[in-house]
């Protein structure tokens, strides 16, 4: 295990860890004893320092495990586990120890993959994923990792139900969208006509939008037709999404795509801010952040309980991520950059709980966490990643990890990153 103190930066940190280059033990073997170590590790350092108070260790590393592929690798976090593909299976880890719960077996690197457990349904993983030998979805108990059931149809959880990801042609080759009981598998309903077709999971609503802009809203669970009515807009609707009681058509105008709101219970329209976009964005309970129109652009962050505006940034562009607002820099500098390689990289966040910002520049927002907590950033020509946890007066350098990493995520206080082709490894914060 490496110190080091005192870098030019006047951080202390601590690299955890001989390398992640030693040979992989067993697939998810976990590395036991850790705290231990640690604790030996603080009183050796106490003793060699005459007396003074030995660095913290805030990271202690829990298991390494085989993955099918470093770079492309997307864990998935589920209650007390976090879901990876390697060595032709799905396995489940524990977060508390890196232990493997249950493992069965999958193509590791299928062509398309979606793995997802619905909030209506969390004792459910539905993966569906798509590659030479065709289409598959599967629903395996998180607990046991035992199959509830198959289809050859790629579907996708919404509420407490599944739907087939995409329109699929019945006999007549119209457009259709098959519904099944997303713990069952059972076949509940077919929806006819599905063209533009978009899924609310706040109010169990599936819609189907005509180009001409005729829209049909069902119910999710036996497709009862909920409402009906026809929306104007200027051109062809090319697509539709729905969301917070609101339905969002897309269609083309002559500078660009182009957006037009409405209320998904009255289909009313409503108004959209913003030349081609949404006219807001969910800043979550606290606060609404609305976008402001050319020339001048920004966006305003107004309190829901006054409605009273409460910052008004002129600089963009803007990005909600759950917990907090990240601002990037207008002209994309590369501080600012919208999406990295292991996240986005803001030059400030605001916490949309106490409205606080702090400055991050040079920092990754890792894509995989909630609420935002922890940031990154590799150093030294990419041979190091530095980790830190995000503090009121900004980033606090937790640990350096070695190994050029590709991926990482942070769930329940545990750091999950992929690195030097197809390795993982997790690790534990501590208090």
């Amino acid at each position: 295990m490496n110190i080091a103190v005192g870098r030019p930066d006047g951080a202390e940190v601590i690299e955890l860890g001989g390398g992640w280059r030693d040979a992989l033990p067993e697939p998810g073997e976990p590395r036991r004893g850790l705290r231990a170590a640690a604790t030996a590790l603080g009183v050796a350092l106490l003793l060699s320092f005459g007396g003074a108070a030995p660095l913290p260790v805030n990271l202690v590393e829990l298991a390494r495990i085989p993955v099918a592929d470093a770079r492309a690798t997307d864990p998935v976090f589920a209650r007390d586990v976090v879901l990876l593909r390697g060595q032709g299976r799905l396995t489940a880890y524990e977060l508390s120890d890196g232990s493997p719960r249950w493992s069965v077996e999958l193509p590791e690197k299928p062509q398309l993959s979606n793995i997802v457990v619905a909030p209506a349904v969390p004792e459910i993983v539905v993966v569906a994923q798509a590659d030479g030998d065709g289409e598959l979805s599967v629903a395996l108990d998180l607990v046991t990792g035992a199959e509830l059931w198959r289809t050859r149809e790629l579907m996708v959880p919404v509420g407490d139900v599944v739907h087939s990801m995409g329109s699929v042609y019945v006999a007549d080759g119209a457009p259709a969208v098959h519904f099944a009981d997303l713990r069952t598998g059972a076949r509940l309903w077919t929806m006819p006509d599905a063209v533009n077709v978009a899924f609310d999971d706040e109010d169990d609503t599936a819609w189907t939008v005509s180009p001409t802009g005729l829209v049909t809203a069902y119910d999710v669970h036996d497709g009862r037709v909920l409402r009906t009515g026809t929306v104007s807009v200027p051109a062809t609707v090319d697509s539709a999404f729905a969301g917070g009681g609101e339905l969002v058509i897309g269609y083309s105008a002559a500078a660009g795509p182009r957006l037009a709101r409405f209320d998904g219970t009255t289909l009313a329209a409503l108004p959209v801010t913003a030349p081609g976009g949404w006219g807001g964005a969910e800043c979550g309970p606290v606060f609404r952040c609305a976008l402001l129109s050319d020339p001048v652009g920004g966006l305003e962050v107004v309190d829901r309980a006054t409605g009273a505006v409460v910052r008004r940034l002129l600089r963009g562009p803007f990005l909600v991520r759950g917990s907090h607002l990240l601002v990037f820099d207008r002209d994309g500098d590369r501080d600012g950059d919208l999406d990295g390689g292991l996240g986005p990289r803001p030059h400030t966040v605001i916490d949309l709980g106490s409205g606080r910002e702090t400055d991050v520049a040079g920092w990754t927002v890792l894509w995989e966490q909630t609420p935002i907590t922890v940031l990154v950033r590799p150093v030294e020509d990419g041979a190091v990643l530095q980790v830190a946890r995000l503090g009121p007066d900004g980033p606090e350098i937790l640990a350096q990890l070695p190994g050029r990493v590709q991926r990482c995520a942070f769930e329940q206080r545990t750091l999950l990153c992929t690195h030097d082709g197809n390795q993982a490894t997790l690790w534990r914060l501590l208090d």
